[in-house]
């Protein structure tokens, strides 16, 4: 019976051991990954995959606690990269020299035992914030020797277990007040080689502080740096011999032997408004925002007086305020707003008001101008009373009146100049004044044909159908009969018409040789050339019509009753034409 229970014991730690084994050896194959040596080291599982040319995390056992990817390509590391591939068990990961440049903020999220994470020397110049969520367990951070220019706010979560933070070697120039802030259980922070002129001592307010190293700075000792100076030379948190680099007066000396009254900022002024529009007799505020330390004196000039020396009524007020989140560069406790009250504004007050500030250090100056409204002067119209409103009715009428007089004189004048006066005429005489014959433009016979258009008008001599601007001379008629048979026409035969001068000569017989007996000059026919439209412009101030044709092609013309047998040969040769053009018209 006992060598029976002996052997099953033998069996069963046989089995045991060949499993464990066999358990024991997957881990340490690296899942055949050749680059990567796995082995035990300081009693943790590690793989040492350094400088193996890896451009992503290798896919190892997830028993793997220890990974050192040292001097490998990766540039980048995606969100849950180490998750993703069941990396959840590391406790130290080496990322140093890997030419990373980005970070996803979730890159070693749920890494819940991460303890040290060494990520120097790289190309990192900006961390994603919050970039260790989900990592409370860590202690050790490095980033040194990376081209991180700023710290901002929560630039780390909480992290209750991180004792070391290394930032050696970067490019920092600013640290926000609350960058560090959830790090409670910090005790080392590494600061050197960097770029800070100034620190805050808020920003080191944490409970466990123990070692700051600042060294290979170029602090600036001024008032900014001043508080935290005297804070850390009795904090004893690091035994370096900080130097000053700035400005001047202060450049090689080292913290301990710069006077803290000594380090002083210049003032700055900032107006609430440039311009101030104000009423008279309001009263009006105003003010200056200053900073400064030491303390700055604070004066108000108008015109380049000093307020208090001058008639204008006023008050001045100093509030204390806060430095704006924004500007961590500012001191604290030393900004104040210092505003001055018009109590009553007169024209005097409206120009230009200076804010200056004055301290051991330097001036500065801010300026704000008063500006009054335009008076304006406004003349009350009154309503115009009755004798007023008649002197203006009487005179407008008196004026159109005299206008109408001196029209009427003007229009009596002209009429006299151009109307002639008035006579009697017989009917034929009448009728043949009726008659306004209009000649061509061309006066020649051998342009009777032409272009010219030819028109016989009948009008009365009127003095509205005169043309302006023609000035022709009266027409004169003459009228010739048998010697003797006929009287000669009036003296007064002459009107004035506004064509050219016409001469008519006519050989009649009277009918029957009864004396005193007239024909009939105009109740018969005759054709005449008709005057072109434009014939006004540039005619000549005589015209003689030269020979005429009769409707019958004779160049006599023939007058009603009157006997070709009876009509004495006139002594003036009469001139054959050829046939009238269509456009002769009959009277």
């Amino acid at each position: 019976m006992s060598m029976r229970v002996a052997w099953a014991r033998w069996y069963w730690i046989v089995i045991f051991t060949t499993c464990a084994a066999r358990t024991g050896s997957d881990w340490l194959d690296c899942v055949h990954i050749a680059s990567c040596t796995c082995k035990w080291s300081s009693g943790k599982k590690t793989a040492l995959c350094a400088s193996s040319d890896l451009r992503r995390p290798p896919a190892l056992s997830s028993d793997i606690q220890v990974l050192d990817l040292h001097d490998n390509p990766l540039r980048s590391l995606p969100q849950e990269v180490f998750a993703n591939i069941g990396l959840l068990n590391l406790q130290k990961l080496n990322l140093r020299a890997t030419k990373l440049r980005s970070i996803h903020a979730d890159a070693f999220l749920e890494l819940r035992i991460l303890i040290e994470v060494d990520l120097g020397d790289n190309d990192l110049s900006s961390l994603p914030k919050d970039i260790f969520r989900g990592n409370e367990r860590l202690r050790l951070v490095v980033l040194s020797n990376n081209p991180l220019t700023t710290l901002v706010a929560d630039q780390f979560p909480s992290l209750p277990h991180l004792r070391m933070l290394l930032l050696d070697g970067c490019r920092l120039r600013s640290i926000h007040t609350n960058a560090l802030r959830n790090l409670k259980s910090l005790e080392t922070i590494d600061l050197r080689r960097n770029q800070l002129t100034f620190l805050r001592l808020i920003t080191f307010s944490l409970p466990a502080l123990k070692m700051i190293s600042l060294s290979g700075n170029p602090w600036r000792c001024d008032c900014r740096l001043r508080e935290f100076k005297d804070w850390f030379l009795e904090s004893k948190l690091g035994n370096e011999e900080l130097v000053c680099v700035e400005p001047s007066a202060q450049a090689g000396n080292k913290w301990k032997n710069v006077d803290s009254e000594s380090m002083a900022c210049p003032p700055e002024v900032r107006s609430s408004t440039l311009v101030v529009r104000a009423e008279v007799g309001v009263a009006t505020s105003f003010g200056c925002w200053v900073h400064g330390v030491p303390k700055p004196k604070v004066t108000w000039l108008y015109d380049g007086t000093d307020v208090h020396n001058s008639t204008v009524d006023c008050e001045m007020e100093e509030v204390e305020t806060e430095i704006e989140d924004d500007s961590e560069d500012r001191v604290p406790g030393s900004v104040r707003w210092v505003n001055i009250t018009l109590l009553n504004v007169t024209s005097s007050a409206a120009g230009e008001w200076t804010c200056v500030a004055k301290s051991v250090s330097g001036e500065a100056r801010a300026i704000i101008s008063l500006v009054l409204p335009r008076s304006q002067t406004a003349t009350a119209r009154t309503a115009p009373g009755i004798p007023q409103l008649l002197g203006v009715v009487f005179g407008a009428l008196g004026i159109l009146a005299s206008l109408g007089f001196i029209g009427a004189v003007a229009c009596w004048h002209m009429r006299r100049r151009t109307v002639p006066p008035s006579r009697s005429f017989t009917d034929q005489e009448k009728r043949l004044i009726d008659a306004s014959v209009v000649v061509s433009c061309d006066r020649s016979i051998g342009d009777m044909a032409s272009p010219c258009d030819f028109e016989l008008t009948e009008r009365s001599l009127s003095v509205d159908d005169q043309p302006r601007g023609c000035g022709f001379d009266p027409v004169h008629i003459t009228i010739e009969g048998t010697p003797g048979a006929f009287p000669p026409p009036p003296a007064e035969f002459a009107v004035p018409v506004p064509y050219g001068n016409i001469f008519i000569s006519v050989q009649v017989a009277g009918r029957g040789g009864e004396p005193g007996t007239y024909p009939d000059l105009l109740s018969g026919g005759a054709t005449l050339p008709r005057r072109n439209r434009n014939c006004c412009a540039g005619a000549p101030a005589y015209d003689n019509m030269g020979p005429r044709v009769t409707a019958a092609g004779s160049s006599t013309w023939s007058l009603p009753g009157a006997s070709s047998e009876n009509i004495e040969v006139s002594e003036t040769p009469v001139l054959t034409l050829p046939p009238p053009p269509p456009e002769f018209v009959s009277l």
